[in-house]
């Protein structure tokens, strides 16, 4: 099961989520999280340090959050990628369409640039 939570930020609003974004997981949280960033001004961070896996269903969620966003002028970036997680973001590419950062302070420098 994912989850996520909401951290305010300077620069951008960030959501820390954690556990597994499954079909199962993403169908729970799509609708909460989507709407959420885009209740929100300003650009988007999804901190994934504590996610383990990243399915299908999941990619397809972050690359809609990302073009939703895009429409309204803003951005979204992904940071704290586990290794194993990003070998399925590097096998699809996702980083063509989603900034990924190593951490907090290079995702701000990215949503800046």
């Amino acid at each position: 099961m994912a989850e996520f939570r909401e951290v305010s930020g300077e620069d951008a609003v960030r959501y820390e989520l954690s556990g597994r974004l499954d079909s199962a997981s993403v169908e729970q949280i799509e609708a909460k999280l989507t709407a959420s960033a885009r209740g929100r001004p300003g650009n988007v961070m999804f901190d994934l340090q504590q996610v383990s896996f990243v399915g299908s269903l999941g990619i397809r969620m972050l690359i809609s959050t990302a073009r939703t966003l895009q429409r309204e002028g803003r951005r979204l970036v992904l940071v704290g990628v586990q290794p194993q997680v990003m070998d399925v973001f590097e096998t699809v590419a996702l980083s063509e369409l989603i900034p990924i950062a190593a951490n907090p302070d290079e995702a701000t420098q990215l949503l800046e640039g």
